[in-house]
């Protein structure tokens, strides 16, 4: 079974419940690194703004928070589940004018009032067969003036110290089904070359963070994606129940024996304003 057929806009994670929540979970940890990224922008009130796969909203909200009550901001997100709770979200919330487009972003032509002052996407590419292709449309969605800004991870770095077993079979698993799915592991790293083949340019501007943290911080979000690999790593015969149980409860106890801390992937950004 390949990513597509279990999921039809083929991404290689599962799409449920406990999955929306490791997002918004996730979403939270780097939310400082994303905050940091658009007040560098200089992102001001009134403008208009797209997030390109904006999954639960949380980039939507932090757009918000400073284009103000007449700015607008627009997600473009293909699991209409998750954008439409997000976008009532949103709506309930206020503090701009709110538009949630449900599309795949290879076969859209043009989301709803574009041109925008800033157009964004935050670990998309990573999962994308042609970046290169996304980050085009993105520079054509971007007024001149305007920026495109991205913030993509680089696994390179994640780690757990001391030597931790259950970490071993995490990296087994998700390199084996990012690898056998065409993910991107460097994703964050080549976002220069990337501008530059978009005929975005070189970056004006970069910002990269990473967290060391107690395991026992980190464990349950390691579970969280092991378990929304798990579907892709079975069909591709490298997983089986035992064996995801035998993980869940080894992180479990790594995660309360105290002596273990856990490197992130770093979280990479770059924009660039366009011509």
């Amino acid at each position: 079974m390949t990513a597509r057929e279990q999921n039809p806009d083929g991404y290689v994670h599962a799409r449920d419940i406990s999955e929306y929540q490791r997002l918004r979970d996730q979403a939270m940890m780097w939310q400082g690194a994303t905050e940091e990224l658009l007040d560098r922008i200089g992102l001001k009130p009134g403008k208009s703004c797209l997030d390109v796969g904006s999954g639960p909203g949380t980039v939507m909200r932090l757009m918000a928070d400073r284009v103000g009550p007449e700015g607008r901001v627009t997600g473009i997100e293909i699991d209409g589940a998750l954008g439409g709770q997000a976008l009532a979200d949103l709506r309930s919330q206020g503090g701009a004018a709110f538009e949630l487009v449900q599309a795949d972003v290879y076969t859209l032509d043009q989301p709803p009032g574009a041109p925008f002052d800033l157009s964004y996407c935050r670990l998309f590419l990573m999962h994308m067969q042609d970046p290169v292709a996304v980050l085009e449309k993105m520079l054509f969605w971007t007024k001149p003036g305007g920026v495109v800004a991205v913030q993509e991870f680089d696994f390179g770095a994640i780690a757990v110290e001391p030597i931790c077993p259950a970490m071993a079979e995490f990296n087994r698993l998700f390199e084996c089904v990012f690898r056998a799915h065409g993910r991107n592991l460097r994703a964050g790293r080549q976002l220069p070359a990337q501008f530059e083949a978009a005929g975005i340019g070189t970056p004006d501007g970069t910002l990269a963070e990473a967290k060391f943290l107690p395991l026992k911080d980190m464990a349950q979000m390691l579970i969280g994606v092991y378990q929304s690999l798990f579907p892709a790593a079975a069909a591709l015969g490298i997983a089986d129940q035992a064996r995801s149980d035998q993980f869940t409860a080894d992180m479990t106890e790594a995660g309360l024996d105290g002596r273990y801390y856990c490197l992130t992937p770093i979280l990479i950004g770059a924009w660039k304003q366009a011509a």
